[in-house]
Formats: structure tokens, sequence, C-alpha cells
């Protein structure tokens, strides 16, 4: 399930400042993603649900070219990444023996 293409997405709130918020289904997992901006820049925030309860192996790693950043995921699944700028982003999401692919991140 990808919710990109719902109905509200993106949303357009004080002038220039581009928000969304999608769903993504990945197994038997969730994955509740939003993009923010504040006076320091653009990041991703996550939460992972899964009724199963959050190894400590979970790691999601934002890709960009010649970019690549990770954070770990929290034991209530919920991350944080900052986002160097605009241009094709990708998330990876590695969860113990598993690694799920978000493309094509709209920033």
């Amino acid at each position: 399930m990808d919710s990109r293409h719902a109905i509200g997405a993106p949303q357009q709130h004080q002038g220039l400042l581009t928000v969304w918020n999608r769903l993504y289904k990945m197994g038997s997992l969730y994955l509740d993603l939003s993009l923010k901006r504040n006076e320091s820049g653009a990041f991703l925030v996550g939460q992972v649900i899964s009724a199963a309860q959050k190894p400590a192996a979970w790691r999601v790693t934002l890709h960009a070219p010649g970019y690549s950043r990770s954070s770990p995921i929290n034991e209530y699944g919920n991350f944080r990444i900052q986002i160097p700028g605009k241009g094709g982003l990708e998330l990876e999401l590695t969860l113990e023996n598993e690694t799920f692919w978000v493309p094509g991140l709209d920033v």
C-alpha cells in the first residue's frame, strides 16, 4: 500500500513550505512517514508500526546522490532524519533480516 497519490498530499502551508504524510505497508508492518520543515531545514519523521516488539537492530537510512545518513529506530518504532536538500531521495528500512525501500521521495 502506498498513499503517495492520495487526495490532499502534498499539502501547502504558509506559502512555500510543502509537507506531506504517507502510509506504506511492508509485509506485516506499516511505515507512517511525514515530511516536516522548520527554520533549520527539512526532515523525515517516521514510525514503524508492528504488532511484534521492536528489536534493537531496526535502522533507517536516507540515500541521496552523494549523501547517505542513518538513524536508529527507537523502542517505540520512531525515527527522525535530516534531509540534505532537494533531489532524488530513497529511504532504506532495515528490520532484522528484511530490507524495504521507499524510492522517489518528493522533497
